[in-house]
């Protein structure tokens, strides 16, 4: 997919495709929006502030970033870092779904709204959080966008799902209506994810 022309205001301005990467089977697999410039200049995912800060907190818990995969809704870079629109998204999570199918990881950590979305089909990160824990985190076909329903299908393993927060600067160091920092919440759901994984 190195010639991928389905967006065409994704191709116009791309520097290139940035490609998923495996995780261990049965691992941890971070899914962020979208590439930013760092990424798109590198190729890789995660390479910016944002992906330096997963990094960081990861490691935090005794997890190295050779040791989880990293992956996107979509492998393109939106012009002016905006967010997919949901054609684009609908183009790309097909890709998604092969790629989770094929590296098979038990634990997908969303991060960021755009990222749970798609899995939840809320319009707010907390609900999406919430909806995870009651459903203890488990994930559910029945809510997911139409692309990502084939995961039921295709996985072989009970695959979880758990938002978190996205980790750039503007969403991290806010708090939510209720006076919490979104860091605490994103440091409890990392944790949480490397709990279930373990």
């Amino acid at each position: 997919m190195n010639d991928c022309s389905l967006c065409p205001a994704l191709c116009a301005n791309r520097i290139q495709i940035v490609h998923p990467t495996p995780c261990p089977t049965g691992g941890l697999l971070a899914i962020g929006e979208a590439p930013g410039e760092d990424e798109a200049i590198k190729g890789e995912g995660f390479v910016g502030a944002s992906g330096k800060r997963l990094d960081k907190v990861m490691s935090e818990f005794g997890v190295q970033r050779s040791e989880y995969g990293r992956a996107n809704i979509c492998r393109c870079r939106p012009p002016n870092n905006r967010r997919p629109t949901q054609a684009e998204k609908d183009n790309c999570l097909p890709l998604l779904v092969e790629f989770i199918a094929s590296v098979k990881p038990r634990v997908l950590l969303l991060v960021g709204l755009t990222a749970a979305k798609p899995f939840f089909g809320k319009s707010g990160l907390l609900e999406c959080i919430e909806t995870a824990e009651q459903q203890d985190y488990r994930f559910d076909p029945s809510q997911a966008d139409r692309a990502l329903k084939a995961l039921s299908e295709v996985h072989k393993l009970e695959l979880k799902v758990i938002p978190m927060p996205h980790t750039s600067g503007l969403s991290w160091n806010r708090k939510t209506p209720s006076g919490e920092p979104w860091s605490t919440i994103g440091r409890f759901q990392i944790e949480k994810a490397l709990g279930v994984l373990r």
